[in-house]
């Protein structure tokens, strides 16, 4: 038998319509009388009739602000209004969204069953037993009924997520999330403080009067409970309180549009996130970041595994705060690191992988949380760690990479053969011939070499204008840098910014 409320804030209307059809041979029971819009709502959600017949203007709620937060909400009752006279025009439009029809007081007994026949006409016809499960099965419908049962009128939707662990297959993880939603089921139900259902493969929970300085500590001890029984980690995300049940899709929205963060979860202090906040805090600047990457080169080429994890560590706690939420932008910092490194080693005449940039990205994509990801792109580093241990085999070749650390390091300064045959305690003439010997070419070409790479960095980086830059990478003569600009790239300092600045991706 279908089920039906009324409301209208005049009993002898609702008493009325309860006499002027015999609704038992309908099939339809009459389950609630209200006299207002919010007792209305709420029988609506806590009894989910098939049909309402609701009265136009009615305190508390009109008609229509029902209709809208059932739409909201996606409950399926279906809607027919009463209105006055006055109140016809506004009735007669609400039809758009989604009555089913309107009446006019007073109601006409052939009139309410013809609307009543409109309903009918579209209900599906009652099958067999037979029961097909399929994975939509695994949805749980929103109880919003529970949340009419506490008295405070204030909502704030959640989205819970548990951080699998690395390898765990897809029935494992299937079992763990069935076992958390159960969890979350009773508990709440126990606390009368709220509800959870699933929506779209979303895992919803919306806490019931529950005040905004209080979130943290009510899911802190939810967590806490939950992962004694899962064994999993839990991160919340916290949307903002609201007054109505018809905005909490909307403010849950917000909860998923942070998503992204939930791969760096492993990384927070505590198991939640609030939105609108910020995650990750701290500034950072991309001369800081440059900074750490020449320490984990300088430590891969020194051999000191000790600062070079510790550099790594610093990069790593960086770029979680730059990627803002992005593991995409994550895995490119961490790439770009080692393509740097590459290309140091490269000019260092020491070993180096010239890895694939796409093979590079795919590695950090395919991982399941940040942690995961520092592990892959140390083990590549690592492994330049013991590639350079490996090949510094004789004095020569020890010789010759001191050298150029040397110039790495103090390419702004007046570097001159004795400089760095004093260096590498070498007699100033042999040291010529032994650094071309070993680097292939003349110490004076690498060391303008070097130069170039970091004014090409400042030209591509800054402002600075061309004079200042040679001045900074270590030229006393602007007109100097540009001719060794100029034989380099083949075009001026100038024509090369512009070209490359116009090449950039918006």
């Amino acid at each position: 038998m279908l089920k039906m409320i009324l409301a209208d804030d005049e009993p002898v209307i609702t008493r009325g319509i309860q006499k002027l059809v015999d609704w038992k041979m309908l099939g339809i029971e009459i389950i609630g009388s209200y006299d207002d819009g919010k007792k209305a709502l709420e029988g609506i959600l806590k009894w989910k009739p098939d049909l309402a017949l609701l009265d136009i203007s009615m305190p508390g709620m009109t008609g229509v602000e029902i209709l809208k937060e059932c739409q909201y909400l996606q409950v399926n009752t279906k809607v027919i209004f009463i209105s006055g006279f006055q109140d016809f025009e506004y009735a007669k439009a609400a039809v758009k969204y989604g009555a089913i029809d309107y009446l006019l007081k007073p109601v006409i007994r052939e009139e309410l069953l013809n609307a009543v026949e409109k309903y009918l006409a579209v209900q599906p016809r009652e099958q067999d037993n037979t029961v097909v499960m399929t994975e939509a099965d695994e949805e749980r419908t929103a109880d919003y009924g529970k949340l009419v049962e506490v008295e405070d009128n204030f909502y704030i939707p959640v989205y819970p997520e548990i951080q699998f662990h690395t390898g765990e297959d897809a029935q494992i993880r299937k079992l763990i999330r069935f076992s958390f939603v159960s969890f979350l089921e009773e508990y709440l139900e126990e606390k009368k403080i709220g509800i959870v259902f699933i929506k779209s493969n979303h895992l919803v929970l919306v806490l019931k009067g529950i005040e905004e300085s209080g979130c943290e500590q009510i899911l802190e001890e939810l967590c806490q409970a939950a992962m004694a029984i899962i064994d999993h980690r839990i991160t919340f995300i916290i949307g903002k309180q609201v007054a109505k049940m018809g905005d909490i899709p909307i403010a849950f929205a917000e909860c998923l549009q942070m998503k992204g963060y939930l791969f760096f979860a492993d990384q927070l202090p505590q198991h939640f996130i609030r939105t609108g906040k910020k995650v990750f805090g701290g500034n950072t600047n991309s001369s800081r970041l440059g900074e750490i990457q020449n320490g984990v080169l300088d430590a891969i080429i020194g051999q000191n595994m000790d600062a070079f994890q510790q550099a790594y560590r610093q990069y790593g706690k960086i770029v979680c705060r730059l990627a803002d939420g992005k593991k995409e932008d994550a895995c490119f910092y961490f790439c770009t690191l080692i393509r740097l490194i590459d290309s140091k080693l490269q000019m260092m005449g020491l070993p180096a992988h010239d890895n694939d940039p796409k093979m590079l990205l795919e590695q950090g994509r395919n991982t399941e949380c940040y942690g995961e990801l520092l592990e892959v792109y140390q083990k590549m580093l690592s492994d330049y760690v013991e590639a350079v241990k490996n090949s510094l085999v004789s004095n020569d070749k020890k010789d010759i990479l001191r050298a150029k650390e040397y110039i790495e390091k103090h390419y702004q300064e007046n570097l001159t053969l004795g400089v760095l045959a004093a260096e590498v305690h070498m007699n100033s003439y042999y040291f010529s011939s032994f650094f071309k010997k070993q680097a292939g070419e003349n110490f004076k070409d690498y060391v303008n070499k070097v130069r170039m790479e970091h004014a090409v960095s400042l030209l591509l980086s800054t402002d600075k204008k061309t004079y200042e830059i040679a001045g900074e990478v270590g030229f006393g003569d602007a007109r100097a840098f540009n001719e060794i600009f100029q034989r380099l790239y083949h075009e001026t300092p100038s024509a090369y910014r512009k070209r490359v600045s116009r090449s950039k991706p918006e």
